[in-house]
């Protein structure tokens, strides 16, 4: 039950934009939360309101007002969220079926709660010795295309090393096996994820008016063919391509801009597959833009939502019997470790093609991955050695007497 606790509800506004804000047990808007909200962008707004309310409720059982508020009662609130804490300060305020935060989850409420209290100096709602706890961090600049100055944050975890999930061949292969892959819509959502590595967001939210699937398109702005990923907050699907870049989305009745993406023949010949057997013969239940839709029963015609492509990948690998979870991501990892390595570890050409700010970002992350291609040199390495071979039987030519 919600009745005593701070929520978060969507705000639909008369122009068609979405807001994420936080009501207080009262039904009345958090006009403080508000202040902080309303900085960022619908995604980011919305990834920050439940981070902050979470952090709201602990302040409600707890019976604490943030003008009372320590730096030491924010770090064992932190060590809360993480399951380091027991107590008042550890899960007293969340609901039996609320987890523990990862360090990625934790970030994103370090980052609001410390945004929270600064933006209370304004009214003096909050302990100077608390400002000055959250500002006291070193600084540092972000490099790549938007270069500014950050803050380190006291309260955020320590990252550790990232080391993305490496999706072998044969998990891909065994995916594509006869009959684990039911529709062609269903071969089409693989094969784009795989070849082109988008985000399932940017995958779900493509229009039609994305697709540029000719050489030399009217839009002037790639001589491939290519597809636009536009971050639009009105999909129907609620699907959210993340983009780094200011989007003007039609010029001359094309969309420009956005992340540019090279699309592979098998993405454009499963595309058409896909809107030749199935879209069209249920295209007059369509009331919208988007690409993807579901095809049969009572929502037939309506936009694929993300989790549904999630739900696909799921009934796929228990079909190709698989004893693994592929995730979306985990194909874009995969496409860009392999782009990473195939031309020849060249971060700033990666980043410009999945459309991210900073070649380090590939170099950090992604990168890692490629490492896998040090195996061949390895190997190498371990064959010219002098030492003998440890076993009797490694010995070339020599077999063992349970063979002869």
């Amino acid at each position: 039950m919600d009745d005593d606790r701070f929520v978060v509800r969507k705000v639909r506004h008369r122009d068609g934009r979405l807001s994420h804000w936080i009501f207080t047990p009262a039904g009345e808007v958090h006009r403080p939360a508000l202040a902080v909200l309303t900085r960022y962008g619908t995604a980011t707004q919305e990834t920050y309101a439940y981070s902050l309310v979470d952090h709201l409720n602990w302040l409600h059982v707890n019976n604490r007002g943030p003008d009372s508020v320590t730096f030491d009662d924010l770090r064992r609130y932190m060590s809360g969220v993480t399951g380091q804490a027991d107590g008042v300060y550890g899960l007293a305020w969340r609901r039996p079926d609320q987890k523990p935060l990862g360090t990625s989850a934790a970030g994103n409420v370090a980052t609001v709660v410390k945004a929270f209290y600064l933006s209370l100096q304004v009214t003096g709602e909050v302990r100077p010795d608390l400002v000055e706890a959250l500002t006291s961090g070193r600084s540092f600049t972000q490099h790549g295309r938007s270069k500014r100055s950050i803050e380190s944050n006291p309260l955020a975890p320590r990252k550790g090393s990232r080391r993305p999930r490496f999706l072998p061949d044969e998990i891909v292969e065994a995916l594509f096996e006869p009959g684990v892959l039911t529709t062609a819509r269903d071969v089409m959502i693989v094969t784009w994820l795989h070849d082109g590595g988008l985000r399932v967001g940017g995958l779900c939210g493509l229009r039609f008016c994305d697709l540029h699937l000719t050489r030399h398109h009217p839009c002037g702005q790639r001589a491939d063919p290519h597809v636009h990923v536009v971050g639009r907050d009105d999909n129907p699907n609620g699907a959210r391509a993340k983009s780094y870049v200011s989007a003007s989305p039609t010029r001359d009745g094309y969309t420009v801009d956005g992340v540019i993406r090279a699309v592979s023949d098998d993405m454009i010949s499963t595309f058409y597959a896909y809107l030749l057997d199935e879209f069209h013969p249920i295209q007059h239940l369509v009331d919208h833009e988007q690409i993807l839709v579901h095809l049969g029963g009572a929502t037939a015609g309506a936009a694929l939502h993300t989790g549904g492509v999630r739900k696909v990948l799921g009934r796929a690998c228990d079909r190709a019997g698989l004893d693994v979870r592929v995730l979306p991501h985990s194909f874009r990892h995969k496409a860009a470790a392999g782009l990473y390595a195939e031309s020849d570890f060249n971060a700033e050409l990666v980043a410009q093609e999945f459309g991210w700010s900073s070649p380090a970002m590939v170099t950090d992350v992604y990168g890692k991955s490629a490492n896998r291609h040090a195996m061949k040199f390895l190997q190498q390495a371990w064959e010219a050695t002098a030492r003998p071979p440890a076993e009797h039987y490694l010995t070339p030519g020599v077999t063992s007497g349970a063979e002869e």
